[in-house]
């Protein structure tokens, strides 16, 4: 190359090229070395400081020339404009912004290292580190301290001169050195650097991404870990961006799980909140740049994990623009959003996700309405059919159904309630218009058409009157296939236009099964020498249970005692009525046969109007002594007489022992 008539030849002094440094700060060093300023060395060398200041690669390799360097390690991190808004350096792209063409940051201790390294004029000394000119970099990973900003003189289109400004900056170097922050290793600003020499890990989960990505992403998903979603990032210092940045780093960096549970955290925080949720009031600043950055298919990957993220764990409305994508079909619910898509009052839906397992969905969590989420393709079916759900009130118009038969309907599972709406005593149940209908086919299914019924062929009321049965037992005739002839008015399919053959409908409910347990009656006989006095007194004392039936001869359910307990009572205890019937003796004499074989009653007649003995204890006895039941008047009343004056000789003897004279 020719420069003013002369060939372009090295200078006579210049300092070796270091490792990362860019063609700038390596021709300002090569200026201060030979005397001259970055400006007035470009002039003389022809070399326009608007090509060096964008990089254009002749402007750089003659800068090479002059340097004696080797053209292609100055190209590589000198930083190039490489499409809008992006530069290139070290293989890597970065934004326009993440470059600093107008000012640098500088570690103080590594300028007093290449003060002590080199010869020659003391500002020239110190060289230009491509991370102080990168605006992700903010300490220094060498000491560990926080860099220092300047504000260099700056020419328009022309690059910085940045040993003229070392050159009034280093008397007060050592004191820059000793008032500089430490702060801990950066482990987000060791990836960059990694990156920068051509280091990438498949283990690191951001690094297929391009820098110019994954930085700002680090730094401002720290942001939003840090900080609230609404933080005022113009005041955040140079000290919280480094720690934001680490942050980020060390959430990204290990994949797409650990970025959901970050996402998951910041969910979390929303459930005290009031108001509307969405994506960017709850993942803040990161989510603002993902919105800014739409257009760039670098961001892609992230965008797609955090829309996925967001539209299966927020209540985002269907039609909402997420990261440049329409949201589809809801696939989260709040209470708020069921109630309104169903129709329901909240309170409803709140006790129908506590019957679903929510937690949060009880009446004392404290979480409101509309941050109570439940993600679930059940809730969804179910706040569907909820939407075009009817009340009993309108299944009753609707069928023309009375309201104690539709009750019984629900109860006995022939109607379904939507959605558990029926569990709860006196809740307000839900119907699907198409079960009512399948009801309105079950109940007609096979029915005659009939004009003009015959006396005996009656509605739903007529045939329980004629045969005495229950709503129940009608509707098992009905959907169980009891019934031979079923028949409907002619024009009409309402419920009342049933019609049975009353006579059928009687013979079927005479022909059910009988009772199983006693009337008491019933329980007077089964239980030999007891009376309906005794029985009742019995009852109460809890020897026999007393319950409830239904009696096909009564049409109706009546109190009856437990076979059970009757059984188990007979199997026990034997009444002296009994004994008199199977002895055929006076009662008086079955006594004192009893008590002359020391046998008392287990349960006295004060208690249940009637002496029992224990069964097993007389049985026992009847066992033993074959004559045991055999009265001789003489014998019983002379061992009475024996017994009493035992009785009396023992109560003397024991007053005698009992007084202090005796």
């Amino acid at each position: 190359m020719r420069t003013n008539g002369r060939v372009l030849e090295p200078l006579a002094f210049a300092y070796p090229l270091e490792e990362r440094e860019p063609a700038a700060g390596f021709a300002s060093r090569l200026a201060a070395l030979n005397g001259r300023s970055l400006k007035d060395l470009l002039r003389d060398m022809s070399i326009p400081q608007r090509n060096l200041d964008k990089g254009v690669e002749s402007a750089v390799r003659d800068v090479a020339v002059l340097g004696r360097t080797d053209p292609a390690r100055l190209l590589r991190y000198t930083p190039v404009p490489h499409a809008e808004k992006l530069y290139e350096v070290g293989g890597e792209t970065f934004t326009r912004l993440a470059i600093n063409r107008t000012y640098f940051r500088f570690c103080a201790r590594c300028a007093l290292e290449d003060m002590d390294a080199y010869d020659g004029p003391p500002f020239s000394r110190p060289w230009l580190r491509l991370e102080w000119t990168v605006s992700h970099f903010r300490s220094c990973l060498r000491h560990n301290v926080l860099l220092t900003a300047t504000s260099p003189t700056r020419t328009p289109f022309a690059p910085f001169d940045f040993n003229e400004t070392m050159q009034g900056l280093i008397p007060a170097l050592q004191r820059t050195a000793g008032e500089t922050d430490i702060v801990a290793a950066s482990p987000f600003q060791a990836w960059l650097q990694d990156r920068l020499r051509g280091c990438r890990s498949p283990a690191n989960w951001l690094d297929d991404l391009p820098l110019h990505v994954a930085a700002p992403f680090c730094e401002a998903l720290g942001v939003s870990s840090l900080y609230p979603p609404k933080v005022r990032v113009a005041r955040l210092t140079i000290s919280d961006w480094s720690a934001a940045a680490d942050e980020g780093f060390r959430v990204a960096s290990a994949g797409e799980d650990s970025l959901c549970a970050l996402l998951r955290g910041l969910n979390a925080a929303q459930s005290s909140t009031r108001g509307y949720w969405g994506p960017r009031d709850t993942y803040g600043y990161a989510y603002g740049l993902l919105q800014k950055t739409v257009g760039d298919p670098g961001y892609a990957k992230l965008r797609d994990a955090v829309r996925r993220f967001a539209l299966g764990t927020m209540p985002i409305e269907p039609g909402t623009d997420v990261l440049g994508e329409t949201a589809g079909e809801r696939r989260v619910h709040t209470v708020r959003t069921a109630a309104r898509d169903s129709g329901m009052h909240a309170l409803s839906i709140r006790r129908l996700f506590k019957r679903m397992g929510v937690d949060e969905a009880s009446d004392h969590s404290g979480v409101m309405d509309h941050r109570i989420l439940v993600k679930s393709e059940e809730v969804h079916r179910v706040v569907a059919e909820l939407k075009d759900a009817i009340t009993a009130p309108e299944v009753e118009r609707l069928l023309g159904v009375p309201r104690l038969h539709l009750k019984q309907l629900v109860a006995l599972g022939y109607l379904p309630a939507l959605a558990g709406t029926g569990i709860r005593r006196n809740a307000k149940r839900r119907f699907s218009r198409t079960d009512v209908e399948k009801l309105r086919n079950q109940l007609f299914e096979g029915a005659q058409e009939i004009s003009n019924p015959g006396e005996r062929q009656v509605d739903v009321t007529g045939a329980r009157r004629a045969a005495t049965c229950t709503i129940p037992d009608l509707l098992d005739m009905i959907f169980l296939g009891k019934l031979a002839w079923k028949g409907r008015l002619s024009g009409r399919y309402d419920y009342m236009a049933l019609l049975f053959d009353a006579d059928e409908v009687t013979r079927i409910v005479r022909s059910n099964g009988t009772r199983t347990n006693l009337t008491k009656a019933e329980a007077e006989a089964f239980l030999p020498g007891t009376h309906e006095r005794v029985v009742n007194r019995l009852i109460e004392a809890g020897h026999l249970v007393l319950i409830e039936e239904f009696s096909p001869d009564a049409r109706r359910v009546i109190p009856v005692v437990s076979r059970e307990s009757a059984e188990a009572f007979r199997s026990r205890y034997v009444s002296l009525g009994e004994l008199c019937q199977k002895t055929d003796l006076h009662h008086k004499k079955v006594r004192l046969i009893l008590r002359n074989a020391d046998v008392d009653a287990a349960i006295p007649r004060e208690t249940a109007g009637a002496f029992f003995y224990l069964r097993e204890q007389v049985e026992g006895l009847e066992a033993s002594f074959p004559t045991f039941w055999i009265y001789d008047k003489s014998d019983t009343q002379k061992n009475r007489t024996i017994r009493k004056r035992t009785q009396l000789s023992q109560e003397h003897i024991g007053i005698r022992q009992r007084t202090p004279d005796g």
